[in-house]
């Protein structure tokens, strides 16, 4: 793989990645994500996680399209600035907000954005994501926790993100933002 930057002059704070030299790396099945300038590629999803994402994919597609309220996506580039490009594991856009998708990548925040937490990914999906996130304006934040089987559903609000509950295997996952789904959390981690 093609070395961005070396490593003494990011660490004095010289050279940030920018987006134009992700792009410059080619298509990869790795996750590649850039927080303000440095440079995360994350290791491969463990089966548990690819699980967890496809079964609360299918169940939110299926409910979106069902009630035609926009689309769902994975792992698509959620470009805040050249400097920081984030790829939500699962995320939503609204019809009304269909104009920030170009066809290459989202040029704003989607309503909804979803991480499955990982040992290797949690630390910044509770900092750095979640503040980029509730900054972006995203409307909803969920955190999913595959070895908890727990999801965590957050509101935007003028304070930044607020915690509506954490929702466990026995509960019904209802939303503010998608106010009429009913998920039943077991479901998820099956």
């Amino acid at each position: 793989m093609k070395q961005l930057v070396d490593e003494p002059a990011r660490r004095s704070g010289g050279l940030k990645i920018t987006y134009s030299d992700l792009l410059s790396l080619g298509e990869s099945n790795q996750k590649m994500e850039l927080f303000d300038g440095e440079f995360i590629m994350s290791a491969m999803p463990t089966p548990l996680h690819q699980n967890v994402l496809i079964n609360l994919g299918a169940i939110l597609r299926n409910y979106v399209i069902q009630k035609n309220l926009g689309k769902v996506f994975a792992s698509v580039d959620v470009y805040l600035s050249e400097y920081t490009v984030l790829q939500p594991d699962i995320c939503f856009v609204s019809n009304e907000r269909t104009s920030i998708n170009d066809g290459k990548k989202f040029n704003g925040m989607p309503d909804l954005v979803v991480e499955i937490l990982s040992e290797s990914t949690e630390q910044r999906d509770r900092t750095f994501k979640f503040r980029e996130y509730a900054i972006g304006g995203a409307k909803e934040y969920w955190m999913v926790s595959p070895e908890k089987k727990e999801i965590e559903v957050y509101q935007n609000t003028q304070r930044g993100f607020q915690l509506v509950k954490i929702f466990k295997p026995t509960d019904i996952l209802n939303s503010p933002l998608l106010n009429e789904i009913n998920i039943n959390v077991t479901a998820v981690f099956e």
